[in-house]
């Protein structure tokens, strides 16, 4: 089944990454969430979230990323997604990040119509350290929505388990 909804991506894929307007009544609208906690303090996790290409950069599917020359929160990301059986496929979308006091927010434009908006959030744990909260409000068309879902949910928890990792290690409490 999901070889079927692959070849649905590749198909659909060639379509350009122009930011749809006027959404389908095929398309599926999900919201993810999670959180991890980190064993450092909460300024140093949201000067993290705060360097852009750091944390693009700990994104496990990023290939390549490129700063628009204008907008220094706009960036242009390249990433290759597992399919099946070692497959990749390369995909480029635009992402807007946005520095908020207590983490950031990021819009996402990609291929096939799929748009992503995520929000990262730190915030001072009782016990000690940091719990940050990731939630995706994520836009696709329903034959996508289910691959995008699970390569985001895989990739992202990757991601702040690295991110947890580098930061303890830093302050020595990993």
């Amino acid at each position: 089944m999901r070889f079927q909804f692959a070849l649905a991506a590749i198909a659909i894929s060639s379509v350009s990454a122009v930011p749809i307007t006027d959404r389908s009544i095929f398309d599926k609208t999900s919201t993810i969430t999670s959180t991890k906690h980190i064993n450092a303090p909460v300024e140093d996790v949201i000067a993290t979230l705060h360097d852009f290409q750091t944390m693009i950069n700990l994104n496990p599917l990023v290939t390549k990323s490129v700063v628009d020359p204008n907008d220094p929160n706009t960036i242009t990301i390249s990433d290759s997604v597992p399919l099946f059986l070692g497959i990749t496929f390369p995909t480029t979308y635009t992402a807007h990040f946005e520095a908020v006091p207590d983490g950031m927010n990021t819009n996402n434009s990609a291929q096939a119509g799929v748009t992503l908006h995520n929000e990262w959030r730190a915030v001072a744990n009782p016990s000690g350290g940091t719990d940050l909260t990731e939630t995706d409000t994520l836009t696709a068309n329903f034959l996508l929505s289910g691959l995008v879902t699970d390569e985001l949910t895989t990739s992202h928890n990757q991601l702040m388990d690295t991110l947890a990792a580098k930061l303890e290690a830093a302050a020595g409490t990993a």
